[in-house]
């Protein structure tokens, strides 16, 4: 190799260990503030990774404790080192991976400094189980924003390593979806009473990015297309580029909300919101992309179509199979038990005292438990208490609800005609669908 060849060689070498070396010093940033500015967990023992405060003392001893006052001067005051360091990074490596975790890292610093400063009790309260909520919401957050970065090195790689690098987050992601729930914490992957990664992390926030990014990436090709074609075919193309990239996301925001896979309603505001960022996306990416001709813009709506693919095919699938579980165990397990004390109650004039009573009576031939997570992850089970002449029968739920369901008060209603007791039927505290958190 010639000295004129090695050259930018050795330059593409030196940029990339640099890159790697700020993204080192920028994840040592955020650990120290982590350390530094959480609160000092109570009645638990100093653990290494527990927080002390030491950061804080020392910035309200300075001259910089002033700027320290307001929530929002501290996170900027800590935040400025670690954006400028991952603008750092994003210039001088080309590592995707490298420059996913600056973005995460920036992302918990942020947290970091508004849970350190501005609501200290709820790190307190949850002490590392809130480390823990931040540091995966972050990742959670960054891989979804560097989603395209991750999958044009990805799709780099032959198949066997595509898929070893693949399937275990893929895994993770649906396993995590669908064994979390917010009312109960013998689950696994339940790190906080309140599932903050898998609802804000994953159904809200990479939910929200994948569909932006799928719309955007039909939008870039068909600009590709139209600059292949005559004037009036581009501009045709274009129109239909900006009616499709805002409409792809928010009618997808739409089904999923209608359909209880999300765990909100998607009013105007926010789809009128995700359609003015899906505009504004692909008329920047569209912008800087043009001058490098069909080829290449053509190649980046691929990968961003592909990177839409990775990051919402687990999102998806977790929450199909999330949205089942809720259905079989609000609508047919649930129903067993409850079609069974009403046999009991029929022929006892009382409900029983446990449930396993109604399987020594003949009622039913096994207690069925709820079909919540992996069957080797999770130890559910009905939570059923008698009144005599009522009942109450309760399940932990996906998300956070814990559904209830009470029968009619047989008392109240003795005298009705019967066909009339059974029109009044039972009262489920949860709807037919996974409820929605706001």
């Amino acid at each position: 190799m010639t000295r004129a060849g090695a050259t930018p060689a050795k330059r593409s070498v030196a940029r990339s260990w640099a890159g790697w070396i700020l993204t080192a010093l920028l994840l040592a940033y955020a650990a120290v503030l982590h350390k530094g500015i959480g609160p000092i967990p109570s009645n638990l023992e100093s653990n290494w990774y527990n927080p002390n405060t030491f950061l804080l003392g020392a910035l309200q001893g300075s001259c910089l404790g002033a700027a320290t006052e307001s929530a929002g001067s501290a996170i900027a005051l800590l935040a400025l080192p670690a954006l400028a360091t991952a603008v750092a990074v994003f210039f001088t490596s080309r590592s995707a991976v490298a420059r996913m975790l600056a973005t995460a890292s920036v992302i918990a610093v942020v947290l970091f400094a508004y849970y350190g400063v501005q609501a200290p009790g709820v790190w307190k309260f949850f002490h590392w189980r809130w480390s823990g909520c931040m540091v995966l919401f972050s990742i959670c957050l960054a891989a979804a924003l560097t989603a395209p970065l991750l999958a044009e090195r990805w799709k780099r790689r032959g198949w066997p390593l595509r898929l070893l690098l693949y399937l275990p987050l893929f895994a993770a992601a649906v396993v995590f979806e669908r064994n979390v729930t917010g009312t109960d914490d013998t689950l696994q992957f339940a790190i906080s009473p309140w599932p903050v990664v898998q609802v804000f992390g994953l159904e809200v926030f990479a939910s929200v990015i994948a569909v932006l990014l799928l719309g955007v990436a039909i939008g870039l090709w068909m600009v590709s297309l139209g600059l292949e074609r005559t004037p009036g075919d581009r501009i045709a193309l274009s129109i239909v580029a900006a009616v499709l990239a805002p409409a792809i996301p928010t009618a997808a925001l739409w089904l999923g909300s209608s359909q209880g896979l999300v765990p909100f309603r998607a009013g105007p505001v926010l789809l009128a919101g995700t359609a003015a960022i899906a505009l504004a996306a692909l008329a920047i990416a569209a912008t800087l992309g043009v001058g490098r001709g069909s080829g290449k813009l053509n190649r980046r709506a691929r990968t961003w179509a592909l990177g839409a693919l990775l990051l919402g095919l687990p999102l998806l699938v977790g929450q199909i199979l999330t949205r089942l579980d809720y259905t079989a165990t609000r609508d047919v397990r649930a129903g067993q038990i409850i079609d069974a004390l009403q046999r009991h109650y029929e022929k006892q004039s009382i409900y029983p005292e446990k449930l396993e009573e109604l399987v020594g009576a003949g009622d039913l031939a096994e207690i069925p438990k709820p079909r919540i997570g992996f069957a080797w992850l999770s130890r559910q089970e009905f939570l059923y208490q008698s009144f005599g002449t009522s009942y109450i029968l309760e399940f932990s739920a996906p998300r956070w609800i814990q559904c209830a369901y009470n029968p009619p008060y047989q008392d109240e209603y003795e005298e009705e005609e019967e066909e009339d007791l059974e029109d009044l039927g039972g009262a489920w505290s949860c709807p037919s669908k996974p409820p929605e958190l706001w």
